[in-house]
């Protein structure tokens, strides 16, 4: 939540989606065992058996399980961390892997390739493979995340309320670092919130290698290897970025700012237009992104606001006309009637009728003048930007 891929359901998007909330249930997942899969003997039969149970039973993400790990279910609200990946409607599971993980005591890696199958051709298309792990906790198995043991050696630095964690070999950028947890405070303070009680940062230099690390062997990015993600009730942020891993703020707004975003009645670029304007995205300045939206809106004169929400321009590198267009109106608001305004804005509703319909509201301009408006305002800061 940026976009995960184009026959993906959104999950996570532009930084995210987030949060990954409760998942929907599903008619249940079809589990099937690959070649050379060992279910024969103990303790692999009751892995496998405990694994199906999983996700047969699985109603949620939230609620306590039996079969997952309890103290990862006492860590992280979202506790299924690749739920918002995986759990998408593909109902065709087939384990490929089920053996002793390397290095860890009494614990066993299950690797699972998710698909779905044309009825027609009989095409297999991969949505993921991903890893989860089964593990000895009060004397029985259980499931649990591959986040923490790939991420077992990664260094640790926390500065204030942040944890910056990364491979050994990455050599850490502390002023950036440190600017970056003075955001989340500053942040919490302009909109008169709580900060956050901390934040897990993990980050890379390659979106793809963070993605690994959470235990997505596969998942479909395209040539989008550079951003991140974010679980916000869980206070987790993933960044893949070399030139931006310890300041990827785009995250760390979703995680700062989720008590104003409502998932029934804010839209998904309404809110991600909102972390774009407070932190930036692709790793770049809400301003440095200006000028590039600027001309790609004098390039596309009939483009319309209501044209961006039902059906936003492709992200081409770094501008996103979708999360750059909304970050100025967001802006604009903001700047006409404060807090109160923008708050007001954010639950407006999820319809472009309700979203533009406030906007022009609380712009005090008629909704068949937005467009220009809006259109000008962007002219206007992209001309102060490359002064």
């Amino acid at each position: 939540m940026r976009r995960i891929g184009a026959i993906i359901v959104l999950a996570w998007v532009a930084g995210a989606v987030p949060a990954v909330h409760a998942q929907i249930p599903t008619s249940g997942e079809q589990v099937a065992v690959g070649f050379g899969v060992d279910t024969a003997r103990s303790p692999n039969r009751e892995i496998l058996a405990l694994y199906q149970d999983y996700l047969s039973h699985r109603l949620d993400t939230i609620r306590p399980s039996p079969y997952w790990s309890r103290a990862e279910q006492q860590r992280w609200p979202i506790f299924d961390l690749l739920g918002g990946y995986i759990y998408q409607g593909f109902s065709h599971f087939t384990v490929v892997h089920l053996a002793p993980a390397v290095g860890l005591d009494s614990t066993y890696l299950i690797r699972t390739l998710v698909s779905s199958v044309d009825d027609s051709t009989h095409d297999v298309r991969p949505l993921a493979l991903y890893r989860v792990y089964a593990i000895r906790e009060e004397g029985r198995w259980v499931l649990a995340n591959a986040l923490p043991r790939l991420t077992r050696t990664w260094s640790h630095e926390t500065i204030q309320r942040v944890t910056f964690i990364y491979p050994q070999a990455h050599s850490f950028a502390r002023a950036r670092a440190a600017a970056s947890a003075a955001f989340v405070d500053s942040l919490a303070r302009a909109f008169e919130l709580a900060p956050p009680s901390h934040v897990d940062y993990f980050f890379t230099d390659d979106l793809i290698e963070t993605l690994a690390a959470m235990g997505l062997d596969f998942f479909p990015l395209g040539s989008d290897t550079i951003g991140g993600r974010s679980t916000t009730p869980d206070h987790l942020v993933f960044v893949g970025s070399s030139a931006a891993g310890e300041s990827y703020r785009h995250e760390l707004a979703h995680v700062v700012l989720q008590p104003l975003i409502s998932r029934a009645n804010t839209a998904f670029l309404v809110m991600e237009g909102l972390m774009t304007w407070t932190g930036s995205s692709a790793g770049r300045a809400y301003g440095d992104l200006l000028p590039g939206l600027a001309a790609y809106l004098d390039a596309h004169t009939d483009l319309t606001l209501d044209r961006i929400m039902t059906d936003p321009p492709p992200r081409d590198g770094t501008l996103d006309v979708g999360l750059d267009g909304f970050a100025v109106l967001g802006d604009m608001i903001y700047r006409a009637g404060g807090l109160a305004a923008l708050r007001d804005w954010l639950q407006a509703g999820r319809t472009p009728e309700a979203v533009l319909g406030a906007a022009a509201r609380l712009l005090r301009v008629p909704t068949n003048q937005l467009d220009g408006l809006w259109r000008r305002r962007v002219a206007a800061l992209a001309a102060q930007q490359s002064r």
